[in-house]
Order: C-alpha cells, then structure tokens, then sequence
C-alpha cells in the first residue's frame, strides 16, 4: 500500500495502520507493552527511517531489539530495524517497507 506525504506526516504507523484496517497488534499505544513491534527497511537504499523516541528505545533495548551501535546517535546509520508502530511518528517524507506478525512471537 502507498499513501501520500500528507496523508501520513505527523501520525503514527499505528494510526495509519488502523485507519486502513491493516491488523498490526497493539494495547498501550504507549510505547511501554512490545505488542506493536514491526520490521521497517528503508524502501530505496540511502533511505533512513524517523529517529526513536525514549520510550521506544528502551522497549526495544530490553527486548532485545535494539541494534547493535544505533545507541551512539550515528548520523549515517539508516536506524533501527525493529520499531514500535504506535511510536513511529511519521513525517511524510518516510519511504518505507513494513513487515509485522501478528503473534506477539516477533517481527
């Protein structure tokens, strides 16, 4: 599915997801459960993805997620892999593939 920039800027995957009924998981919608976590690659190479809020690296750090070397705040890193979708703040010029499960076994 593609959605225009200003269909998405300013608005969680999550609530994308939800609005196009696509089944991503979710509870808190806090950043504080894991149930969310998706798989987000960049769409075209050089592509990055938004940066992580707190809460959300710090889930993903416990949970293991977290990438190794993306705690040092490298520019040139295209950003973590594994992401909470009701964090991910859209800007609308994301470019990005989006893999989940819906079986809180992992992404």
């Amino acid at each position: 599915m593609q959605l225009e920039a200003g269909a998405v800027r300013n608005r969680t995957l999550l609530a994308i997801a939800q609005e196009h009924g696509i089944p991503i998981l979710f509870n808190c919608e806090a950043g504080g459960c894991g149930a969310c976590v998706v798989h987000v690659e960049p769409a075209s190479p050089g592509g990055c993805r938004a940066p992580l809020t707190e809460d959300e690296a710090f889930l993903l750090d416990a949970m293991g997620k977290l990438d190794e070397g993306l705690e040092d705040d490298d520019a040139s890193a295209p950003g973590p892999r594994f992401r909470l979708a009701c964090q991910y703040l859209l800007s609308g010029d994301d470019d990005i593939v989006v893999d989940f499960t819906n079986d809180m076994t992992g992404a």
